[in-house]
């Protein structure tokens, strides 16, 4: 029997992270959010907040992570931390904030497993970059691939195949890596096209190795891609293939930095796509569907949170976008059309060969 509500992971220990230089990846870009959602009465009718939950185990973190990066995050954390490369810091309280967020991912797939209808993660640091072996990204641990093992370790009879989508501007490189040749997790990720833009990985191509082949799924949009193109490539790619699949749990990752008041990711995506996409998914999967927090780093994070609790729990978007012009001239739409048809067109090519490929 399902509460008739949602649950919200979020706890104020993510602050321990936070960079001594200027990060776009900072606890404000959460704060603000959950100050937002905070004065919204009609959330919090529909959802309980859980803020006291425990940090991810070591055999949680294991399941995807090699003990060698383990030692080397935790160690480095203890001296202090410092700037690692590719976008990522740590600090003394780093590792404990990145335990706490996968908790958080592990904290709302426990609850909603339990009976609750769905459930949002509000975590940070993100994780979607991280690999088993290596950060990147501002990601430390991989939240998504920790919470999807931990459903498939705890409650092996009920979940054994997950699908992992990500919506996040930027290439969920690192889930994809982590589950290349397992054909028990379906990971999908529809970001900017990675040519020439963060992380360069995540090309219709990478479909996977091995038994995975066909489980692993890569939807480039161009830049100036907006709700036109990504209602398309869920229509077409992203629905198409969960059918098939059919998951007993589903992971959504949500990035705000799709959206057009992103100063750098240069999608064009409104309120209206994140609403639409997590509104499709709480219809198809009641009780069976977490989503978290990855990236998302500007003023508007607490509008779109708003706006994707209330589609989990299907009801109308609370939020209306300022009327902008997003059309750009008539070359550049009809330029992102055909970039996003021939992404279609090779991501089914290759795609047609594997078994859920069949759809196609």
């Amino acid at each position: 029997m399902f509460k008739n509500k949602g649950i919200l992971t979020y706890t104020p220990k993510h602050q321990m992270h936070r960079a001594s230089v200027v990060s776009r990846e900072n606890p404000e870009r959460l704060e603000s959010g959950f100050k937002y959602i905070k004065n919204r009465t009609d959330i919090f009718k529909t959802y309980d907040l859980i803020e006291d939950f425990q940090p991810a185990s070591d055999e949680d973190i294991a399941r995807i992570h090699e003990k060698s990066y383990i030692d080397f995050m935790e160690g480095y954390c203890k001296k202090g931390g410092g700037f690692l490369g590719d976008s990522t810091y740590v600090q003394k309280g780093t590792c404990l904030a990145a335990r706490y967020s996968a908790g958080g991912a592990i904290e709302v797939c426990r609850k909603v497993s339990s009976g609750y209808k769905t459930g949002f993660a509000l975590i940070r640091p993100p994780g979607h970059h991280a690999l088993p072996d290596n950060y990147g990204g501002y990601c430390i641990y991989n939240n998504a691939a920790i919470a999807a093992r931990w459903l498939q370790s705890e409650k092996p009879n009920t979940y054994s195949k997950i699908m992992i989508v990500d919506w996040d501007g930027h290439a969920a490189n690192g889930t994809m890596r982590t589950f290349f040749e397992d054909p028990t997790v379906l990971t999908i990720s529809t970001h900017r096209d990675p040519h020439g833009f963060y992380p360069h990985d995540g090309y219709p191509h990478q479909i996977g190795s091995g038994a995975g082949r066909g489980y692993t799924v890569n939807i480039p949009l161009p830049a100036g891609a907006g709700d036109k193109e990504f209602r398309r490539v869920c229509e077409e790619i992203v629905f198409p293939l969960e059918k098939e699949f059919s998951p007993d749990f589903v992971i959504g990752c949500s990035g705000f930095d799709s959206h057009y008041s992103d100063t750098v990711v240069g999608l064009k995506l409104t309120s209206g796509s994140y609403h639409y996409i997590a509104k499709e998914l709480a219809h198809r999967y009641t009780g069976r569907l977490a989503v978290l927090m990855e990236g998302g780093y500007e003023k508007f994070n607490g509008k779109l949170l708003h706006t994707l609790l209330a589609a989990l729990m299907k009801k109308d978007n609370p939020y209306k976008d300022v009327k902008i012009d997003l059309s750009g001239s008539l070359m550049q739409k009809s330029n992102v059309r055909k970039e996003t048809e021939e992404n279609i067109v090779e991501l089914k090519s290759v795609l047609c060969d594997y078994p859920l490929g069949k759809v196609f």
